[in-house]
C-alpha cells in the first residue's frame, strides 16, 4: 500500500460529500479522465482507504438522536462492546480516552426509544455510568 497523494485525498473527500457522484464530475475536479478515477478509486478500495459506501439518513427519517458517555468498570471496553453491539439504535462505539470510557451514537424513533436504549445501556453488565447527550441540532456531517 503506498501513501495516498493530493490527488487521492481530493477523490476521498468528494467521495465522502456525495458517495454517488458520477465520475466525470469527480474527474473534472482532480484534473483526471474518467478511466483514471476509476482506477484510483480500486486502488483506495484494495488499499483498505475505502471500505465501504453507505447512505446517511435525513433529519426526517432519523428520529431521535443522542451521544452517550459510557464509563465501564476498570476501563473493560473489549468486554462490554460486545454486550451492545446487540442494541440496533447503537449506530456507533468508540472506545476513548479519558474519564470517559466510550462514546456511544443512538439513533432511535422518538425520546421514549432513546430512553429506553439508555436504560438498556445503563443495565449492562460491566457499565457503571451512562451520560445522555441528546442531539439538538446536526451542524454538518462529513462521514
Amino acid at each position: 500500500m503506498r501513501e495516498p497523494d493530493a490527488i487521492d485525498r481530493a477523490i476521498l473527500d468528494l467521495l465522502c460529500t456525495d458517495s454517488r457522484q458520477p465520475l466525470k464530475q469527480i474527474g473534472a475536479a482532480v484534473g483526471l479522465s474518467v478511466s483514471s478515477v476509476q482506477e484510483r478509486i480500486a486502488r483506495l478500495v484494495a488499499d483498505g482507504l475505502i471500505a465501504g459506501y453507505s447512505i446517511r439518513r435525513g433529519a426526517a427519517l432519523r428520529g431521535a438522536r443522542a451521544y452517550m458517555l459510557v464509563t465501564t468498570l476498570g476501563a473493560q471496553c473489549a468486554v462490554v462492546a460486545p454486550r451492545l453491539a446487540g442494541i440496533a439504535e447503537i449506530v456507533r462505539c468508540d472506545s476513548v480516552a479519558g474519564e470517559t470510557d466510550m462514546v456511544l451514537l443512538v439513533e432511535a424513533a422518538d425520546g421514549v426509544a432513546l430512553q429506553a436504549v439508555r436504560d438498556r445501556v445503563a443495565a449492562t453488565e460491566g457499565v457503571v455510568s451512562v451520560v445522555t447527550l441528546p442531539v439538538m441540532v446536526e451542524r454538518f456531517a462529513r462521514q
